[in-house]
């Protein structure tokens, strides 16, 4: 069952990579969804594949990843922007920062431009899905019990732990960005182990969700942050930008 979803995720991925089509920025944003589940699913049978194999395909799925975020990235800095310009909508009404959301968009034209120029890098990691997919049918899985994955599962909620308490003790864009990560791996294996036992994991998936979308919008705060103040020289009024690293510090608190 592990492999059929693995399989299936990468079926997927090369679907979107070839489409073509005008909603290429949804296309990137589902490829990208697919690998992480896809190194959900080899966290949880690492002890089982082997820790070459493990290695191989978490790089290998990591940098097909990183291929496609930039793109990804310059979306979701928009849409967050918009988003603290509705909620802080009152106390934001006395600055205009249309420069500044005009300057994300152009920064996502140009990346947008640059990857439709580089088909030949789209159809290279279409390629390598076909290669990575060929390998899933030689991982040394066998057995169809819970101890195939008790272990595994058991670190990740581990490793999620140690994330949440990080962040209490220091809210930084690091220790939020691991713990998210840690949560929506929990998430994602709780989808795949629902049927198991619905009672208990059904309330589960809805409540890692919410967590998971709560520490999505910090971590794309931080990074709304980080450009902002990367990019000051090229943003005339230094006081609208001060003030709108203030709204994201308040907003992220």
């Amino acid at each position: 069952g592990l492999k059929r979803i693995v399989l299936e995720l990468i079926d997927k991925s090369v679907f979107n990579l070839s489409k073509g089509n005008g909603s290429f920025n949804e296309d990137v944003h589902d490829t990208r969804k697919n690998f992480k589940k896809v190194r959900t699913v080899l966290r949880l049978i690492r002890t089982e594949i082997g820790e070459e194999n493990y290695q191989i395909e978490m790089s290998f799925y990591r940098d097909a990843g990183r291929i496609l975020s930039d793109l990804r990235d310059s979306t979701v800095l928009i849409q967050t922007f918009d988003k603290l310009v509705v909620s802080s909508e009152l106390e934001m009404s006395n600055f205009d920062f249309s420069v500044f959301r005009e300057f994300l968009i152009e920064k996502q034209k140009h990346i947008r431009t640059a990857k439709s120029k580089k088909s030949a890098v789209i159809n290279s990691l279409s390629t390598d899905l076909l290669l990575a997919r060929s390998r899933v049918f030689d991982w040394p899985l066998s057995g169809d019990e819970f101890k195939l994955i008790k272990k595994n599962l058991q670190l990740i909620y581990e490793q999620g732990k140690k994330y949440m308490y990080a962040v209490f003790s220091e809210a930084i864009k690091e220790n939020v960005h691991e713990w998210r990560k840690r949560v929506k791996d929990l998430w994602y294996a709780t989808r795949i182990l629902g049927n198991i036992w619905p009672e208990m994991m059904s309330p589960l998936d809805i409540l890692l969700g919410k967590l998971s979308d709560a520490l999505g919008d910090a971590n794309d705060l931080f990074l709304l942050k980080e450009k902002i103040i990367s990019n000051q020289s090229k943003l005339k009024d230094d006081q609208h930008t001060r003030e709108l690293i203030n709204f994201i510090d308040r907003r992220i608190k």
